[in-house]
């Protein structure tokens, strides 16, 4: 009998130790220790007119983009991964140079553009968009989802 009182604290030391392990087995990945099932968001190239955000800022474009392509999955959640996204949205976006005027204008939700850039942000592993920094290098002028030559003032 006196075995077993010796022995009924050892056992509850170790389920201790099993349930401590477990709640650490639980908050393992997250630092926070909350456990979210938000799925990572893919890798999505967003093209944004410069009249729809501030360069330099921190806060998301507003409305939506001009163009959206979502890719199959994400990349890396770091600056590797980012680069690699922002790679793979300009293999697309490339394909449709030639006819990116016609190809804005006519999805653009406005009536006229004035001489806005088109830059790229992308969405990787997080739904918020992140700005690359990178523009086509012209300028749009659209009227009523028509584009036309920019004048030169």
């Amino acid at each position: 009998m006196r075995s077993l009182c010796v022995q009924h604290p050892v056992i509850m030391f170790f389920g201790l130790m099993v349930v401590l392990a477990l709640c650490a087995l639980a908050r393992a990945g997250d630092p926070n220790g909350i456990k979210t099932t938000d799925k990572p968001v893919p890798c999505t190239c967003g093209v944004f007119l410069s009249g729809q955000f501030k360069k330099g800022s921190k806060e998301q474009p507003k409305g939506v983009p001009v163009l959206t392509q979502e890719m199959d999955t994400p990349f890396m959640n770091n600056a590797m991964g980012n680069r690699q996204c922002t790679n793979k949205c300009l293999e697309m976006i490339i394909t449709h140079l030639p006819k990116s005027a016609d190809i804005i204008c006519a999805t653009t939700d406005r009536d006229l553009v004035h001489k806005e850039r088109a830059f790229l942000f992308i969405k990787n592993y997080n739904d918020k968009w992140q700005s690359t920094n990178l523009s086509a290098g012209r300028e749009f002028c659209c009227k009523d989802n028509v584009p036309y030559k920019c004048p030169m003032s």
